[in-house]
């Protein structure tokens, strides 16, 4: 059986990394990645998508992680996996929206925990209304829409100031970057809202399982940017006269690394391909997600300490991939939250 990428597959992974080659500033980024047609990849293609699946969405957002680079288009990214997967009347619009570049942020669930709103229908209009408060991934002080999950399925909420009001909410990155984007946080009061996935039972958390699959994709990433940068350290640095590789102790840490980054990046892609297949990845990203929340924070500490003085500088890019991999925890839960999303699934069993 043959693993590897297909045409199209490689044919992304080319595009996306030929323009991460060009080192575009943060600011320029997102233009840059539109200008290429990366962030309508997961769109209908009635629309001017691409309509390719979560393996190739997730190619992306790994080259993303590699990088450390963050954009608008992980948020994009989930928004095309779902709206690929909505009726088509739901969604003109937002399509229409999103390939002039428009923003749709994405919401794992409500702010500080709790249970999913339910959304609220008006009888005589028969328009569904939303109530609640949403933390937003990266980005979303761009927003036009935004993306959010309820007990009855994801809904999309235009985002309207009568409605909706956004609090920024400092990131990992901010402590110490001060032009780093912002994560927002929605308060929603009888916002407009259109059903996009309704609840299955075969498939009960597949906005879930869409949303954590390209968060693990882009996690993937960072820890393999941050080894490869670590590598690419202790290559060139001697002590003693011999290179800091060489040496044992250093030697076997970065192994252990390397062991963590391919096993998240093999698991990472199973569960791309699970999605697009129709099956169920909730238990493989609960089990990743929990790894990466765990070792993958103790692997990039390790990366900070085999940096040595360097590695606390926070002008070295070292310091963006620890503040993302932060991030990206704070968005999928960390080791005791996937942990019990993980026992519960196999009990369920």
């Amino acid at each position: 059986m043959d693993f590897g990428f297909d045409e199209t597959q490689l044919a992304v992974d080319e595009a996306v990394r030929g323009v991460l080659s060009r080192q575009p500033a943060p600011a320029d980024a997102w233009r840059i990645l539109c200008d290429g047609g990366l962030h309508v990849l997961g769109f209908p293609e009635e629309y001017g998508g691409a309509g390719l699946g979560a393996v190739e969405v997730g190619i992306v957002a790994r080259a993303l992680g590699e990088v450390a680079l963050t954009t608008p288009l992980l948020g994009t990214g989930i928004a095309g996996l779902v709206a690929s997967r909505a009726r088509a009347a739901d969604v003109t619009d937002w399509c229409k929206g999103v390939l002039d570049g428009q923003v749709t942020a994405v919401s794992a669930g409500i702010a500080g925990g709790g249970d999913l709103p339910v959304t609220t229908a008006d009888m005589g209009t028969q328009r569904h209304t939303i109530t609640g408060r949403f933390a937003a991934a990266p980005h979303a002080e761009q927003a036009r829409w935004l993306l959010a999950p309820t007990a009855g399925g994801p809904v999309l909420v235009d985002i309207d100031d009568r409605t909706a009001t956004a609090t920024p909410i400092e990131c990992s990155l901010g402590t110490e970057q001060s032009d780093a984007h912002l994560d927002m946080q929605f308060e929603l009061v009888d916002a407009r809202c259109t059903a996009l996935l309704p609840v299955r039972a075969d498939r009960p958390d597949l906005y879930t399982d869409l949303y954590r699959a390209v968060f693990l994709s882009y996690a993937s990433g960072l820890l393999s940017g941050a080894l490869k940068l670590t590598a690419e350290h202790l290559g060139s640095r001697t002590q003693f006269g011999r290179p800091l590789a060489t040496f044992q102790a250093a030697s076997q840490e970065i192994a252990d690394i390397y062991v963590l980054a391919t096993a998240l990046e093999s698991v990472s892609l199973f569960c791309n391909w699970s999605i697009d297949n129709g099956g169920r990845a909730g238990t493989e990203l609960d089990a990743a997600l929990f790894l990466f929340a765990g070792e993958g924070r103790a692997a990039m500490q390790m990366c900070h300490h085999l940096h040595g003085g360097l590695g606390v500088d926070v002008t070295y890019p070292m310091h963006r991939y620890f503040s993302l991999a932060k991030d990206v925890v704070r968005h999928c839960g960390g080791e005791r939250q996937n942990l019990r999303r993980l026992g519960t699934r196999c009990s369920s069993l």
